[in-house]
């Protein structure tokens, strides 16, 4: 067990929000990290004024940089609690004067330094050099803010985390896909998340898992987090999604389909829905590749959509797609599939609810917040039989072999032409779904801190 233990009454912790501060919120562009902690800092502020009304959240984050740049909608919504605190009004930074550039104003050292940089590349290792002094600076800064406001708990963040000495350090695992399927991941990611786990190994008491899987493929990494703290805990469902939550109404769905640039009408209950990052992982070839045939096979009526949702990601999959719809369907009302931006939470969820179902056959993940979502929604859901997915969706999804291209192809028939078994599948995803509350995960890591 920890050795840290709060010494003052009130109930204070910091979280690492730099996943938070770079992304615009409210225009959709939410990652699923960004989701677990906007959702896991917003119920526990939400869960301790109930619980502990001297405790307070402070907000933070370990690039002075972002501190210049102003927040999205949706962190302001949460500093309007009153446990909410944001470390931002922090002392400048005493930066010293850039000798190096100095030396250019004195010509005769101006063409030396100039052949000299050219060279060795001074300029940018002096700046390194710069970089550092005040990041160890601002750590400074840091942590006196802590200590002044009695903190002695620090959640670090999937992309910024640091060793403070005589704190309690927790960090967040949201999945381990950059070790299990390391084909489908960039090398500048696999290597964040060996830092990320190095650094878990070596500073953190404490580990939140998202998963049972995530915590069994943890405990298989490295057998020195058998002596870690671990807790489980589940995101939930965004109160965007909650809000209003009126059965399907047959309204048309408008959208802007980004292969073309204009607007696209969707008939409700006629299109299958992906939405989340377009990469590797996510296994599109096959789903698109799938759907293309039972088309042009006549397996599914002619009038069935796939609406693609969400940002570019990497590995080049939605330029591929969108070039090859460009190039078959030059008239893009015709086409079959359509392809959309990040959208804002609120046409998300009618988009979502009006879905005839989720198709989600990733080859890995931590959890899945879309089959979450979709099953609270109402709409049923194909999804792989692997990882945490079975943990998420339980008996309610349709599962799917995600090596298996025919499987695919095969229960995305069966289910459209299955409308009593589709219609069964979404009572039991919202009976399955109601098994997830951030409420008690707030009150996990209440009673785990």
């Amino acid at each position: 067990m920890s050795n840290f233990k709060l010494k003052n009454k009130a109930f204070k912790i910091a979280f690492e929000i730099s996943p938070l501060m770079t992304a615009s919120g409210t225009f959709g562009d939410k990652s699923g990290v960004y989701r677990y902690t906007y959702g896991l800092i917003s119920s526990l502020s939400s869960f301790l004024k109930k619980k502990d009304k001297n405790a307070t959240i402070f907000l933070f984050t370990f690039n002075y940089d972002l501190l210049k740049q102003p927040l999205n909608p949706e962190l302001y919504s949460l500093l309007k609690n009153k446990n909410v605190i944001y470390l931002n009004k922090l002392p400048n930074i005493n930066q010293e004067n850039m000798i190096y550039n100095d030396l250019f104003d004195f010509p005769p050292l101006r063409i030396i330094l100039k052949l000299a940089d050219k060279i060795f590349n001074i300029k940018s290792f002096y700046k390194q050099i710069i970089n550092r002094f005040r990041f160890n600076n601002y750590l400074k800064i840091l942590d006196k803010e802590f200590k002044k406001n009695s903190i002695k708990t620090i959640v670090h963040s999937e992309t910024s985390f640091y060793p403070l000495n005589n704190y309690r350090n927790i960090i967040t695992i949201y999945d381990l896909t950059a070790f299990i399927v390391p084909e489908f991941h960039r090398n500048e990611t696999i290597d964040l998340q060996t830092r990320k786990l190095k650094f878990a190994r070596k500073y953190c008491q404490d580990i939140i898992c998202i998963s049972q899987s995530t915590k069994r493929d943890l405990l298989k990494y490295s057998p020195e987090f058998k002596n870690k703290n671990i807790i489980i805990a589940y995101p939930g469902i965004d109160d965007s999604f909650k809000s209003n939550k009126e059965t399907k109404k047959s309204t048309l769905i408008q959208t802007t389909n980004i292969v073309s640039n204009r607007r696209i009408t969707l008939i409700p209950n006629k299109y299958l829905l992906y939405y989340g990052t377009f990469e590797p992982r996510k296994n599109l070839s096959y789903l698109v590749k799938g759907f293309l045939e039972l088309l042009e096979t006549k397996k599914i009526p002619e009038n069935y959509k796939l609406l693609m949702i969400g940002g570019k990601g990497w590995g080049n999959i939605r330029n591929r797609i969108i070039e090859y719809l460009r190039e078959n369907y030059p008239n893009d009302e015709k086409s079959p599939i359509i392809i959309v931006n990040y959208i804002n939470d609120k046409y998300l969820k009618k988009i979502i609810k009006n879905a005839y179902a989720l198709v989600y056959p990733s080859f890995y993940e931590g959890f899945g917040l879309p089959v979450l979502e979709s099953m609270y929604l109402g709409t049923p859901v194909i999804t792989s039989a692997n990882s945490s997915l079975t943990e998420v969706g339980g008996s309610a999804p349709l599962y799917v072999d995600p090596n298996n291209f025919l499987d695919i192809k095969n229960k995305i028939s069966y289910l459209i032409k299955n409308k009593t078994i589709a219609s069964t599948m979404a009572k039991d995803g919202i009976v399955q779904s109601q098994k997830f509350s951030w409420e008690k995960t707030a009150k996990k890591l209440y009673d785990f801190i």
